[in-house]
């Protein structure tokens, strides 16, 4: 029988989406303000919003077990596992990279990633180099597709040895960057990157989830948040540097691993967070990577009659964001939704 994984809505975790999403954002929002306004009403609290990306990373281990863990061994279930995430994933990121392709050519001051030395086939292919793609929150997504390629190979195996693979998974990872093998270039720097324990962390939650169902979700969900809460407060007092260092990861994989269990318990004891989270969720992916030329956007109009006081910040402030959210569901409803309608109906041709 071949493999094709189903589509997965779990709404909970789709939430989470949401709220990861929404954070990430309002770090961004608060870069925006800071640069073109004359006062502030974000505050630096508001940079914890980064963390939004560490949530995204467990989900992303999480619903690739959930999905594909008992998927048939052998290389065409690797092969349509891998069809699946890259179509999921190209698609939508080479459109809006294509967007800020043309800006840099025409303006290239007016790109994040203005760095002339940036390689415009890696930045497309999400391959790892030594500086940010073009669409700078790319970065992002060369961990995701390292993981789905991990995740496949895993899938070669009997499903008896995966739960095996994905320690030893975990154990190079911790090897690579414990001898520093990062020096080395950024394919390894990747290879052995902290971050992938975040992947690994939600990978377990769900295989936890399919061995004890619901049991202990509330508990799991309240020690998450404390954790999560207080591993922002750290990155606050640290700063940027907490950002970029194996402290990040050290700090998030443990209760972003336990909030994704705790989120996808509760649905299966019938409690479902907010359903606005949920439609955020919903067109989260094109929102993340759309959301800074959005923003910046905003942010050069704001410019131009930026004044002293906060009064412009609140009417502003709700403008940009509302723009973004506003954008973002443009593109998943006019570009996204079509885009993965023709890639299921390739993917049910090959596979």
């Amino acid at each position: 029988m071949n493999f094709v994984a189903q589509p997965i809505r779990l709404a909970n975790i789709q939430a989470l989406r949401g709220l990861a999403v929404l954070m990430v954002v309002l770090s961004h929002l608060q870069n925006i303000e800071h640069k073109y306004a004359g006062d502030q009403l974000l505050g630096n609290v508001f940079s914890v919003g980064f963390s939004g990306v560490d949530l995204f990373f467990a989900i992303s281990g999480f619903v690739m077990v959930y999905v594909a863990w008992g998927a048939p061994k052998g290389a065409r279930s690797a092969a349509s596992f891998i069809f699946a995430r890259a179509s999921r994933i190209y698609p939508l990121y080479w459109f809006i990279s294509a967007l800020v392709l043309m800006i840099w050519f025409s303006r290239p001051d007016l790109v994040f990633a203005s760095n002339a030395e940036f390689s415009l086939i890696k930045s497309f292919f999400l391959w790892p180099a030594h500086v940010q793609p073009l669409l700078a929150v790319g970065w992002t997504l060369v961990h995701e597709m390292y993981f789905y390629l991990v995740f496949a190979a895993i899938i070669l195996l009997p499903p008896r040895f995966r739960f095996w693979a994905l320690v030893l998974w975990g154990a190079l990872v911790l090897a690579g960057f414990l001898t520093d093998v990062a020096i080395h270039g950024p394919v390894l720097k990747l290879l052995s990157h902290p971050l992938g324990f975040e992947f690994l962390g939600g990978a377990l939650a769900a295989l936890a989830l399919k061995r004890f169902g619901a049991r202990g979700w509330l508990l799991a969900l309240w020690v998450g948040v404390v954790f999560f809460i207080a591993a922002c407060f750290v990155s606050l007092h640290f700063g940027l540097v907490f950002w970029e260092t194996w402290p990040r990861a050290a700090s998030f994989a443990f209760p972003v691993s336990l909030i994704v269990y705790g989120a996808a318990g509760a649905e299966q004891a019938g409690k479902v967070f907010s359903q606005a989270l949920v439609w955020l969720g919903d067109q989260s992916y094109a929102l993340y990577l759309s959301h800074i030329l959005t923003l910046s956007v905003g942010g050069r109009l704001w410019g131009l009659f930026a004044a002293d006081g906060v009064l412009d910040n609140v009417f502003m402030l709700p403008f940009i964001l509302g723009l973004a959210l506003f954008t973002g569901e443009v593109l998943h409803r006019l570009v996204e939704m079509p885009l993965l309608v023709w890639a299921r109906r390739w993917r049910r041709r090959f596979f």
